[in-house]
């Protein structure tokens, strides 16, 4: 185990949310089983009490656990001086490589959902008659799957790693010619795929903001003859498409050219050795404005045929203009950096 602030910080947010969730879980289940549509007037007070209780405890639970993404890569960079031949967090992450792995799975999965539901909450609790009470609390159930599963992962990463071997530098992993980053699009592209993969980047981005501008103007919507499902769809799969495209023109084409690198593949330098300070702030955008459109599919379906629906569509456009905002001023960033490179 090493021993730090931030290992002291990412324990006590684990114990913390293993705490708080089973209390949640156990009230969640209780007012699942005793949920009533129609509650008497006499009882409607406490009754509304439990509720706000349990919703309180979610929100401070799920809001804990979402922190605990990105402040696990603050935890993993720690780790770099302690981890003998580490010169990133790559290095760190080949020290109990598949507890890692998992934990770079489950942590986006998490915060995903628990994004979801959150939005799902604040649509529920903006309507007078509170329509989407019940549908949340079984949203509740897997989102405490999900935080049991992530915060018992991260007590046993933090307890049992312990450096006591050497480690490669990324630069044998991400720098080989038959890396997997250069050999997928070289594979689509050709030989010299630099240029296609870039220009794929920016082309696949516009369109997608695009997309998202039609879904906020009812204007283009009736000329197009676009439907808010076909419009959701359109969207979801070109937001599918492009997280494989950001991640592959990161490595290959943007992080070597900000770094002035240009034969260093890594995003975990990228992110963590402090050559371009706002790296963390330009993929964070990119993975809020992508996860914001997954949202607005949370929304849709969770909030369908209720009587919530006026709201949902208002949180709809709010959630869809945050991912626009995201997604272009990362564009945006990346635009200006590479200009001033």
């Amino acid at each position: 185990m090493i021993l730090n602030i931030y290992t002291i910080i990412m324990l006590f947010i684990a114990i913390v949310s293993l705490s708080l969730g089973g209390f949640l879980l156990s009230l969640t289940l209780k007012a699942i089983i005793t949920f009533n549509t129609f509650v008497p007037l006499e009882s409607k007070t406490k009754y509304e009490q439990k509720g706000y209780l349990i919703f309180l405890l979610g929100c401070v639970v799920i809001f804990i656990r979402m922190l605990a993404w990105p402040w696990f890569y603050f935890m993993l960079q720690s780790f770099v001086p302690e981890v003998p031949g580490a010169m990133c967090i790559f290095g760190v992450t080949r020290i109990m490589p598949s507890t890692v792995t998992f934990l770079q799975i489950i942590k986006p999965v998490s915060f995903f959902f628990m994004g979801g539901w959150i939005f799902c909450y604040y649509v529920d609790k903006a309507h007078p008659t509170s329509p989407l009470t019940r549908k949340i609390l079984l949203f509740l159930l897997p989102i405490c799957t999900l935080l049991f599963i992530d915060s018992g992962t991260d007590i046993y990463y933090i307890l049992f790693m312990k450096p006591l071997v050497s480690v490669s530098c990324c630069a044998t992993f991400f720098d080989v010619p038959l890396r997997p980053s250069a050999m997928i699009p070289q594979a689509i592209f050709g030989k010299n795929f630099d240029t296609a993969l870039f220009f794929l980047y920016y082309f696949i981005n516009i369109v997608l903001v695009i997309f998202l501008f039609l879904t906020l103007s009812n204007k283009w919507k009736s000329l197009l003859h676009l439907s808010d499902k076909i419009l959701l769809y359109i969207q979801s799969g070109i937001g599918l498409i492009n997280i494989p495209v950001v991640v592959l023109s990161f490595m290959e084409v943007i992080a070597p050219k900000l770094m002035q690198l240009p034969f260093h593949h890594c995003l975990y330098c990228f992110i963590g050795n402090g050559i371009v300070p706002d790296a963390p702030l330009m993929l964070g955008l990119f993975i809020i404005g992508t996860f914001s459109i997954g949202w607005i599919g949370i929304l849709r379906y969770i909030c369908k045929n209720s009587a919530a629906k006026q709201v949902t569509d208002i949180f709809v456009k709010r959630v869809n203009s945050l991912s626009v905002f995201c997604l272009l001023t990362s564009l945006i960033m990346v635009t200006i950096h590479l200009v001033l490179t």
